[in-house]
């Protein structure tokens, strides 16, 4: 949502620093943000380029020549204020053992960096990803990817964090290559506000939706459309059975109960799975089934549906499964898997009475 905070970040978290907790800072590379500032579930906050007063955290200037290494490799990464004053930010209150900290190696900091990006994604940027960047915006799948929280615009090989601490009252920059690539496709992912009650709640349900979102983002970043495919599949075999391995027999049948509306619906939709998985030409006995030609026959998706048109309505075809089964699960996110369930079970009235056909 919209936040009321004007950029003094020493004033816009001052309960939190009262507390003696840390400050994160991380640039975010494509995203963009009009002059107003967002406000995600836990404080996570977004402020638009050059609206955050740095000069205030007293920011300790890395060195080059400095002995020790990790400063020589943040000097080096090119992450400094300017860098900072020149990207959206993304701010948030986080605990972390500053003496350790301050003696991490280069590579304890690059580990410190991504868990900072990987807390920002599982806090509320996850969910943000799939409310905003839907599947094939402007006919690819991504055109409005963002960058992870720390990657910058200038440098794609580099990423970065500020750290501040209260007790000390200085802020500290550390850099590095943090992460193995980046998204360059398309212009980026424009912020909006969201409410907070739309995000997943904390019931174990919530959790469940927390991982299948961070799924998703891994899913539509998939460098080929076969990869795509199967991590679709294996993300639909996730959300049937969160806490057990089920084959797709059973997953189809799962699935199916979200979306079908009917009994000859369901039929349609269990045949369908059965066709994208491991079905067999009745007259020769011959594979036609997709993941199986695909993993164990070694084709790829192009081979298989060689029509581009095709291949795509087959993506938003999968897609749509997989959120009207998200949708669902967030919708009951504050539940026990248990309750789920028997909230699961009552989706079709028909559905008792049905003979499934294989």
């Amino acid at each position: 949502m919209i936040s009321d905070k004007e950029g003094s970040l020493l004033c816009d978290f001052s309960a939190h620093l009262a507390q003696g907790r840390q400050l994160a800072v991380m640039p975010i590379a494509r995203t963009h943000l009009d002059w107003c500032v967002l406000e995600y579930p836990s404080e996570v906050t977004f402020y638009p380029e050059g609206t955050v007063d740095l000069e205030e955290l007293n920011i300790h200037e890395n060195s080059k020549n400095s002995s020790h290494q990790a400063e020589c490799v943040s000097a080096l990464s090119g992450i400094n204020i300017d860098i900072l004053n020149s990207h959206n930010l993304v701010v948030f209150p986080f605990d972390i053992d500053w003496v350790q900290f301050r003696n991490n190696s280069f590579r304890e900091n690059l580990d410190l960096i991504r868990r900072l990006s990987e807390y920002v994604d599982k806090t509320c940027f996850d969910f943000v990803r799939y409310r905003l960047c839907g599947l094939f915006t402007d006919g690819d799948p991504t055109h409005c990817l963002p960058g992870r929280p720390g990657q910058i615009n200038s440098n794609h090989m580099m990423a970065g964090a500020m750290l501040y601490d209260p007790n000390e009252k200085q802020g500290f920059v550390i850099g590095g290559d943090a992460f193995t690539h980046i998204v360059t496709r398309g212009m980026g992912l424009p912020l909006e506000s969201i409410d907070h009650d739309q995000f997943p709640k904390d019931g174990e349900v919530g959790n469940i939706v927390r991982h299948s979102l961070s799924l998703y983002g891994a899913m539509i970043e998939a460098q080929t459309p076969s990869s795509m495919f199967i991590q679709a599949l294996a993300l639909l075999e996730f959300l049937a059975f969160p806490d057990d391995y089920q084959t797709f027999k059973e997953v189809k049948k799962v699935i199916a109960r979200y979306v079908a509306r009917s009994a000859n619906d369901y039929s349609r939709i269990i045949e369908r799975f059965f066709e994208l998985t491991g079905k067999k030409d009745e007259n020769t006995g011959r594979i036609i089934g997709y993941r199986t030609r695909l993993v164990h026959m070694g084709d790829r998706l192009e081979d298989i549906v060689p029509d581009a048109s095709k291949r795509l309505e087959l993506i938003v075809e999968l897609d749509g499964y997989i959120r009207s089964v998200i949708d669902h699960m967030n919708a009951h996110s504050a539940l026990m898997l248990d309750e789920y369930i028997e909230r699961r079970n009552q989706l079709d009235d028909w559905k008792n009475n049905y003979r499934q056909p294989r």
